[in-house]
């Protein structure tokens, strides 16, 4: 008996094993090149870093983006479980961690899926094994190494599932607390399958009983998670993005193709016969509740539109829904047993008190007919083959033959409806980009090297070498970095760094705010420190230490800003905003953009038409930015691009990926270069045009945060003192065309003319991210740059002082002449209120489970008794 108890279970973890050793390449890790090694695992290594060093689990500022609010990057782990055991084991990589989290999540949550569908009435173990195996082989699976959270949280959805079926109602609120803290983002999906699932146990009872019970376990959870939700939901509601502009059939239609259901990692990623249960279940009065339900739920696009807080209606966020739908699914199978199995139905009794169900070949029909939405997909051939195989079973089903037969044929059915679904697995596992071992482990030069300087925390460190894989990570959490990559960003900091320094954006999407070598910009943050290849050494660095394999270099320029300092320099918004873009960036380099009082902040970033009049009384601030009109030697282009010449500009006809260098007729020494044009794409896939190693991209037709990078802008310098020679295009295959091409040159000797004094600084205690000693010459500006955010506060000589936003997005205050001692502070605006309330919810949560357990056991010992 004991045997027979744990063969399934035993046999679900030997398949989830094979899976697993089956789909990771020789060499690499469980984890993808998207998103995964950039956000989640340089994240969770800078988080716990982070923790340390702040000794807290809740850090309220994180050195990245310049400086941010720690809460912009809650998403991707705060109080997450592996991140506070990385925390206990501080010299363990934090990717061993992750992954073995993600895996031991998605274990336990098709062992804890095994077990809850055996709780249910009528289901038995073999379809108890078979909903199991569905569950273990849905593609949503496929974000265990990509994006981590639409997954992480599943096993303790299953266990909240549980303890309502069971009635352990007082396990619910650390449960919820949980799924909190690994995934907020899919909490009210994740409530409103726990509220519906309680309601269909109760059935209309649960409005008198149940429903009260919810709502304390749901507020009661929310209370305990205090500490990450609210300080998380206000730094959201500071740097939110504009909803997407919807039009009422994206919002109020339905879905064609079934992607949010069927085979799609970026849906439930369930099989044909998952489908096949639910449109069955319509035809029986017991489950065509639930059936329609939950049919309404996958292909509405109003229901992802509201779980996903209106920003937009992707299926991602019906993932919740597949324990759900997978066990209407076993149920019905189970019940399609029970009517094919049973008494024949011509010499059954008339009325058994029992609803039979039998196979039918119509639910079939109608899947099939949504074929023609899959035809280009890479797998199509095996989701016919999927659809094919429910077709046979179906008809199989409707031959009549003897009971011993039939129990054959049952056991026969559930093993062929299971191939697919693992195929299908496999295959979508097999188009993961898997990270190499080297790639995590990249050799890199840090500050505990020979031959690197100590860095001063008064200047930042960014990375060129992989500017995706390594944004997020920090060498030194003292020393900041300038690039980010989170789903929450500051607005201000993001349009000066894409829109006013014309940085590349390199990627599908600008949400990330990555590193380039791009000189303006890498002065005015104060970048000293940078690790890049040698091949892409912007002007004014020199090559201090070379990694021993590789190309790898950490390179230094003194000569950058510091990111405080003192000026009197300035320039005023008004003024600011009235020069074209090309003079802005030069202004900003040379001198401090101020407001023009101090009652007045301006947000817009847009070009201003100015009269001739306007114009000179700005002139002055704008004279290092001169137009250039640059010759090249004669040049051949190779076979595999095509260049079509046209009034408006140039059609690229590029057949594969294809490299081009042009030479110039004279050697451009001590200047920058500046090369800018747009970008009309005649094509579906993404353009990506490299010029020497600075990349553009212009995202695709299908991206889903299109970058609408429709200028491409590049800055080209020399580091060698030889002056820029050549000038190498990489261009990406496809058609585009290319107009509107303006060359712009620029002194290197004037990234130094802006006029300060540094600062002296001092170390930090407690909530301070600055100390400092300003040494003002006059009345001036005490400049930062700190993105200006909320839960600044500036102390000059131990006084708040009101907060100006200097250069368009940064922190700083008006300085009187003399010596100061300045301090800057955050505080996370919610983290107070957070704690207390975490701490109260906590506490009541603990008293209430000791009473419950209390009046339990008096409960037990009066039974006992009687």
């Amino acid at each position: 008996m004991t045997r027979k108890k744990y063969f399934f279970p035993v046999l679900l973890t030997g398949l989830f094993i094979l899976f697993i050793l089956t789909v990771i390449p020789k060499g690499t890790f469980y984890g993808s090149y998207t998103d995964w090694l950039s956000q989640h695992v340089r994240l969770a290594e800078t988080i716990r870093d982070t923790c340390i060093e702040q000794k807290t689990l809740v850090p309220a500022f994180l050195p990245l983006g310049s400086g941010s609010n720690g809460y912009q990057f809650s998403y991707y782990g705060y109080l997450r479980p592996d991140i506070v055991i990385g925390c206990l084991l501080p010299s363990v990589p934090m990717v061993y961690l992750l992954i073995g989290y993600m895996l031991a999540g998605y274990l336990c949550s098709v062992l804890l899926f095994y077990y809850f569908l055996k709780s249910e009435d009528g289901i038995d173990s073999l379809s108890a094994f078979a909903g199991s195996l569905l569950f273990m082989t849905a593609a949503c699976f496929f974000h265990t190494h990509r994006q981590v959270m639409f997954v992480n949280y599943m096993p303790f959805l299953i266990l909240a599932l549980i303890a309502v079926k069971k009635r352990r109602f007082r396990f619910l609120p650390l449960i919820l607390f949980f799924i909190y803290v690994n995934s907020f983002y899919y909490s009210i999906a994740c409530l409103a399958v726990i509220g519906w699932y309680w309601l269909r146990q109760e059935g209309l009872t649960f409005w008198k009983k149940g429903f009260p019970c919810f709502l304390k376990s749901a507020f009661l959870s929310i209370g305990m998670a205090a500490i990450l939700l609210i300080p998380t939901g206000l730094v959201i509601l500071e740097h939110r993005r504009a909803s997407a502009s919807l039009s009422l059939p994206e919002i109020f239609g339905v879905s064609l193709n079934l992607q949010s259901i069927l085979y799609s990692p970026y849906g439930m990623g369930l099989t044909a016969v998952c489908l096949y249960a639910l449109i069955l279940g319509v035809t029986s009065k017991k489950y065509r509740t639930d059936s329609i339900f939950l049919l309404i739920i996958s292909t509405w696009f109003f229901a992802s539109w509201v779980l996903n807080g209106t920003l937009y209606a992707r299926a991602k966020i019906l993932i919740p829904f597949v324990p759900l739908i997978l066990l209407q699914c076993t149920k019905i199978l189970s019940l399609l047993r029970q009517g094919d199995i049973g008494p024949n139905p011509a010499s059954a009794p008339e009325d058994t008190g029992q609803e039979h169900l039998h196979w039918k070949l119509w639910p079939c029909l109608i899947i099939a007919a949504f074929l023609p939405a899959w035809m280009y997909s890479g797998n199509f051939k095996w989701i016919v083959a999927d659809i094919g195989i429910l077709v046979f079973v179906a008809i199989w089903q409707k031959i009549r033959c003897s009971q011993k037969t039939d129990q054959l044929r049952f056991l026969v059915s559930h093993l062929l409806l299971c191939i697919m679904p693992c195929v299908l697995f496999l295959q979508t596992m097999q188009t993961e980009d898997f990270v190499d071992k080297n790639d995590v482990f990249e050799q890199e030069i840090t500050a505990s090297d020979t031959d690197t300087p100590v860095m001063d925390p008064l200047y930042r460190y960014d990375s060129l070498a992989d500017v995706l894989a390594s944004c997020n990570l920090t060498s030194d959490t003292t020393v900041q970095k300038s690039g980010m990559y989170s789903s929450i960003t500051n607005k201000d900091y993001s349009n000066l760094y894409y829109d006013t320094f014309h940085s590349a954006v390199q990627i599908n999407n600008r949400l990330a705010v990555l590193p380039s070598a791009n000189p303006f910009l890498l002065n005015f943050l104060g970048v000293r420190y940078l690790q890049t290849t040698e091949d892409n050494i912007p002007c004014g660095y020199q090559i201090v230490s070379q990694a021993k394999k590789g190309r790898i270099v950490f390179a230094e320029n003194k000569n950058v800003l510091p990111i405080a300092y003192v000026t009197g320099s300035c320039i005023t918004d008004s003024q600011f905003l009235r020069l074209n873009q090309y003079d802005r960036l030069d202004a900003i380099t040379r001198y401090t953009v101020v407001p023009d009082s101090e009652e007045t902040v301006v947000s817009n970033n847009e070009d201003t038409a100015i009269s001739d009049g306007e114009a000179t009384a700005v002139s002055d601030y704008a004279k290092g930015m001169k137009e250039y009109a640059p010759a090249f030697k004669d040049l051949v282009l190779p076979d595999t691009i095509r260049v079509t010449k046209t009034n408006g500009g140039y059609l690229l006809d590029v057949k594969k990926e294809t490299s081009v260098t042009m030479a110039l007729e004279h050697t451009l020494k001590d200047k920058i270069l500046l090369l800018d044009f747009d970008v009309i794409n005649h094509g579906k896939n993404a353009v990506v045009i490299d010029i020497n190693s600075m990349r553009n991209k212009l995202s695709g037709a299908y991206a889903p945060y299109p970058n609408e990078n429709d200028t491409f802008h590049y800055q080209l310098s020399d580091s060698k003192g030889k002056g820029l020679k050549n000038i190498k295009f990489q261009f990406s295959k496809g058609k585009y065309f290319i107009r509107n091409i303006t060359w712009h040159l620029y002194d290197e000797q004037l990234l130094g003319e802006k006029q300060y004094t540094p600062v002296e600084n001092h170390d930090t205690e407690g909530s301070e991210i600055l100390s400092c000693t300003a040494d003002a010459a006059a009345d001036g500006y005490f400049v930062t740059s700190i993105p200006l955010q909320k839960g600044m506060e500036i102390t000059v000589d131990g006084k708040n002082v009101p907060i100006l936003k200097i250069n368009q997005a940064f922190a700083g205050v008006k300085l009187e002449k003399g010596t100061h001692d300045i301090r800057i502070l955050f505080h996370a605006p919610g983290q107070k209120a957070g704690y207390v309330i975490s701490i109260l919810c906590f506490l009541i949560y603990l008293i209430s489970a000791v009473i419950t357990g209390w009046k339990n056991l008096q409960a037990k010992n009066m039974q006992r008794r009687d």
